[in-house]
């Protein structure tokens, strides 16, 4: 069989089914997996044919500036960013990212299975698990006239509420002690342009500011509740990120310490650590330091890129996304770097949460 009848097979083997188990992982050399949690990793899947015909289209606009998604826009221009997590940005075909939809499945990092979540719509995106593993935050723009407001699955009922509301785009969220939950918010009409960072509380009712005029991406609250860490940029340049990870404490007045430079922070299960994405002279690597910025050390090494860190709930290994192959695809290694696998070989990922 020639290369095209081997593609044409292999596209053809991988077709999503929404309603079952979708797919069952390749995985290559590595760690065991018998010795990784099950507790399923919520991410953003695609198959094979949507993931190329994606894949395509973010190159494309990627060579003429445009904003390419989530994972490659700056937070310069609010207008940019809340148009770049709509997936509304296309080419000049008329063809739009939003046209190439991922849906958000559970994957058994043990068994490889991957399962689909009915509970929400294309294009979502899944943004944090509560402690006890049953409930989920994502976000969606299927209502509000396409402003992504922020969901949440609770797994013992079934059941999907609403958390926010616009006309403010809600992208992203984390939770907190007490339930509590940490929720960033953009306006981006000219009247009342701006940002910020705000905890809800778990009932519901009015909410408390803690960050207003610039847009801090990747929330996350400590395990002990007393520090929060986010990441704001100055602005993008194409050969080196801007972007910078800073800590303080849940409270509007608070003094905002910077921690390092990078993207996509997540603490440990213990606190005792942050793992990021940080950019170097061979492309982004993941590191690891103290919740205060010390420490700083690489965790594991490659050749490929490593992006959207997700540490195991018993903080014994990391899950991270790269595009060695061409399409974002998922890896696996032991929080002290070591073993080092692909997880899914087929079709393509974005945004673990673990």
């Amino acid at each position: 069989m020639n290369a095209v009848g081997r593609l044409g097979v292999q596209f053809a083997l991988l077709v999503w089914a929404i309603s079952e188990v979708v797919i069952l992982g390749c995985a290559g050399p590595g760690l065991p997996l018998d010795e990784v949690s099950e507790l399923p990793i919520a991410l953003v899947y695609w198959d094979a044919t949507t993931a190329r015909r994606r894949q395509e289209l973010l190159e494309e606009m990627e060579a003429r500036g445009a904003p390419a998604g989530p994972s490659r826009a700056g937070v310069a221009r609010l207008e940019g960013l809340a148009g770049a997590v709509g997936m509304q940005a296309g080419n000049s075909s008329g063809l739009k990212i939003r046209d190439f939809p991922g849906r958000i499945a559970l994957l058994n990092p043990r068994t490889l299975e991957v399962t689909s979540f009915p509970s929400a719509p294309p294009n979502a995106r899944p943004l944090a698990w509560s402690a006890d593993h049953r409930r989920l935050l994502f976000n969606s723009s299927h209502q509000d006239r396409g402003r992504s407001q922020i969901y949440e699955y609770n797994g013992k009922t079934g059941s999907v509420l609403k958390l926010t509301h616009g006309p403010a785009y809600h992208l992203e969220g984390a939770y907190g002690p007490q339930g509590r939950l940490l929720i960033t918010w953009i306006e981006v009409e000219k009247e009342r342009r701006s940002a910020g960072l705000d905890i809800r509380p778990a009932s519901g009712g009015v909410a408390q500011p803690i960050l207003q005029g610039i847009y801090p991406s990747s929330p996350k609250w400590s395990p002990n509740g007393e520090k929060i860490i986010y990441v704001r940029s100055h602005g993008t340049n194409p050969r080196r990120d801007r972007s910078e990870i800073v800590a303080q404490a849940p409270r509007l007045d608070a003094e905002v310490d910077s921690l390092a430079r990078g993207r996509e922070p997540v603490f440990t299960p213990d606190g005792d650590s942050i793992i990021y994405s940080a950019q170097t002279a061979q492309g982004w690597k993941l590191r690891r330091m103290r919740p205060d910025g010390s420490g700083r050390a690489a965790v594991g090494r490659s050749v490929r890129d490593e992006r959207w860190p997700a540490v195991s709930p018993d903080g014994r290994h990391v899950v991270y996304v790269s595009n060695e192959a061409g399409f974002d695809q998922l890896y696996i290694r032991r929080i002290d770097g070591s073993g080092d696998r692909i997880l899914l070989e087929e079709g393509s990922v974005a945004f673990p949460v673990w």
